[in-house]
């Protein structure tokens, strides 16, 4: 195996966290089915987790939507998913 110097792990690091930023200003958000979707759930439950005052963040959208980033979604999977109901 060859050996890397620091530096060059360093100059890939440094690329992939700003591969990584990039792609995330890219994402944007998505709307209820959408989300559901990204989180590996129905829609359904989705709607229940908002009516006990739980569920990821989201935005209103126009008069009867929602919008969720991905960033809330990602934070949400990370923190806030009981997953012995998965």
């Amino acid at each position: 195996m060859p050996e890397v110097s620091n530096s060059e792990l360093n100059d890939l690091r440094e690329r992939l966290r700003a591969l990584e930023a990039k792609a995330a200003k890219l994402r944007g958000s998505t709307n209820l089915k959408g989300a559901a979707d990204y989180l590996g759930r129905s829609d359904e439950w989705l709607r229940r987790q908002h009516q006990m005052g739980k569920g990821p963040r989201r935005k209103r959208f126009g008069r009867r939507f929602w919008s969720y980033s991905y960033a809330d979604l990602d934070a949400f999977r990370e923190h806030g998913i009981d997953e012995s109901t998965a």
